[in-house]
């Protein structure tokens, strides 16, 4: 079993200790889900990856991912 502790900062905001971030497989910019689940709450991995995150990693492209992701949106409106 992982665990960690965490103060509550006065915003009300908490530090994912490393262990749990490691484990979750978290860095800077992801996001995490709370779920209230039988009394305690559970954080996971938000599953969601942004468009602009994928067109990325597919590197070389001819238009910047961004703008792709713009001309998708004007389409589907």
């Amino acid at each position: 079993m992982v665990s960690g502790v965490s103060p509550v900062s006065g915003k009300g905001q908490v530090t994912i200790p490393k262990e749990i971030r490691e484990f979750l497989g978290v860095g800077p910019g992801d996001r995490v889900v709370f779920v209230v689940e039988d009394g305690k709450v559970v954080v996971v991995k938000d599953g969601v990856v942004k468009v602009s995150k994928l067109l990325r990693r597919q590197k070389p492209w001819p238009v910047d991912p961004l703008e792709f992701q713009r001309k998708l949106r004007s389409e589907w409106v």
